[in-house]
């Protein structure tokens, strides 16, 4: 099997990209593998010495949980993977801190950014999340613990905020068909997603990066009177949108990713060995 893999766009927290040569049951896979089975690190357990705000501390706890944390999976292991068979130890667990004694005459506000992690690498994506309020002469005094989790355990440990993908669509546009058409022009008013430019009133245009919004809902074809609109999805080529915080880098994203699907067909293989198939006659 031979794919080919094209990023179309790229910044901190978003990625558009194409795979091409898999079939549609590979493409899901991989979906699910990024949503449900690509670790990332997340505070587990919290030990709660001093909290005078108004929240409960499970609310608190769960904040702390929800707060994305960057990761590195080449320093830390999965807790049941660990020699230390998931008990806790520097090679499978980040402990974070934070002690914020509020002396201003105001209420103050308690920010991811006030957490201080015995790893530097392992920190809060972004400083500004914030936690809680506590009123003037109130502390805030906690201990957190932060260890590698999969999706499929809890949605704290999902490595993107939200992936879809589709059919790749390709449409032809053959505007010499357009000079004897007696609604000028329809396609551009049908079509739900406005791919169509008719501002030169004389013949569409199919717009820059068609391929973005278009669903293949097939409504400017059905709608073009001359016919001059092919739409078709190209075969086994996909279109992958991919939604991040921040918590690893698209580059590790991927590669763990197909790690992952490596192991499983390995894993599938070797259960097959062996493995007696009766015909049907």
């Amino acid at each position: 099997m031979s794919l080919k893999l094209e990023v179309l766009e790229k910044d901190d927290y978003n990625l558009v990209f194409t795979i091409e040569g898999m079939t549609v049951e590979m493409a899901n896979a991989l979906r699910r593998i990024i949503l449900t089975e690509v670790p990332v690190m997340a505070v587990d357990e919290v030990i709660i010495l001093k909290n005078d705000s108004p929240l409960y501390d499970e609310i608190v706890s769960h904040r702390l949980g929800m707060i994305p944390l960057k990761t590195d999976l080449e320093v830390y292991n999965l807790p049941q993977e660990c020699e230390c068979g998931g008990y806790g130890c520097p090679l499978c667990q980040v402990s974070l801190t934070c002690e914020i004694h509020n002396t201003d005459n105001k209420p103050r506000t308690v920010y991811s950014g006030d957490l201080k992690s015995n790893d530097p690498n392992i920190v809060p994506v972004n400083d500004k999340i914030p936690i809680l309020k506590i009123d003037r002469n109130d502390k805030f005094i906690i201990e957190a613990y932060c260890s590698l989790g999969t999706g499929n355990q809890h949605a704290k440990y999902s490595a993107v905020s939200n992936i879809y993908y589709r059919n790749f669509p390709e449409i032809v546009l053959d505007d010499s068909k357009c000079d004897k058409c007696p609604d000028k022009c329809i396609v551009s008013r049908m079509c739900p997603k406005r791919l169509y430019d008719f501002s030169n009133n004389k013949k569409p245009v199919l717009v820059k990066d068609y391929w973005r919004e278009c669903d293949l809902c097939d409504s400017c074809q059905a709608s073009c009177p001359q016919q001059a609109i092919t739409i078709n999805n190209v075969p086994n080529k996909y279109i992958y949108f991919i939604e991040s915080d921040g918590v690893l880098p698209f580059q590790t994203l991927i590669s763990k990713t197909f790690e992952i699907f490596n192991e499983k067909i390995q894993e599938l293989e070797e259960k097959l060995v062996g493995v007696e198939v009766q015909t049907l006659d």
